[in-house]
């Protein structure tokens, strides 16, 4: 289990492994809660939009959708 150490301001840095597999990126607020002795942090639901930010870059989703668009009206549909 990854630890990380409280700095003197009480911040501490999430590790890049847990970071990039939760999909946090810079500046997404975070909600934090205890619950008996757990600090918890998850994703602001204001900031959920950003976990989505270049999820689909490099892919053709659009091209694809407007050529499926394109074969319904040809066809009909």
């Amino acid at each position: 289990m990854p630890t990380v150490k409280l700095s003197s301001k009480g911040q501490v840095v999430i590790p890049k492994a847990i970071r990039d597999g939760l999909g946090l990126k810079k500046d997404m607020v975070l909600e934090v809660s205890v619950d008996r002795s757990l600090i918890i942090l998850k994703p602001s639901a204001g900031d959920a939009w950003l976990r989505l930010e270049g999820c689909l870059k490099g892919t053709r989703v659009l091209e694809d959708l407007e050529a499926d668009h394109r074969k319904e009206i040809e066809s009909g549909d």
